[in-house]
């Protein structure tokens, strides 16, 4: 009997779009990779899986090259025939742009939430969010927005 696989292990194209190996070598060239060089390799591969299942969630180009493939990457443009090619490979950029947001989330533990102001009149209060927020960072934002639908999270889709 085999010992069963830990939930962190990583495995590319099922529920991360990078290897841990691949991610090492993508992480070593960062300056403000402390985070990531400092962890343990269990907390390297869950903040990978969950950089993968943040951007698995957005609107993407195209659609996936197969059906029944776990992960939204990789993609094939919304006009090629089904079956069409057999094999594509994810953009070095969607690559980047998880490793990116696993250092992130290595760094700063969460993902920000939306600012809250108020405002005290008497007995009456007001809250108001003054922006929408965007809980990608700016620079895994940059790396991705070729490949969205809509290339900003203040940016509406319309469908036709």
């Amino acid at each position: 009997m085999t010992d069963p696989v830990p939930a962190w292990t990583i495995r590319a194209g099922v529920n991360s779009y990078v290897s841990l190996c691949d991610a090492q070598a993508v992480a070593e060239t960062r300056l403000f990779a402390g985070a990531w060089t400092s962890a343990r390799e269990p907390a390297q591969s869950q903040a990978l899986i969950t950089a993968t299942a943040l951007l698995d969630r957005l609107r993407w180009q195209g659609r996936p090259v197969a059906p029944t493939q776990p992960l939204a990457w990789p993609r094939v443009p919304d006009r090629c025939p089904h079956g069409y090619p057999l094999a594509a490979a994810t953009p070095p950029a969607i690559v980047t742009a998880c490793v990116e947001l696993a250092i992130h989330l290595l760094t700063q533990g969460q993902l920000p939430g939306a600012p809250v102001m108020q405002r005290m009149l008497g007995d009456s209060m007001t809250m108001y969010f003054p922006t929408i927020a965007d809980e990608l960072p700016k620079h895994v934002r940059r790396l991705i927005e070729p490949h969205l639908r809509a290339s900003s999270a203040n940016v509406a889709e319309v469908a036709l």
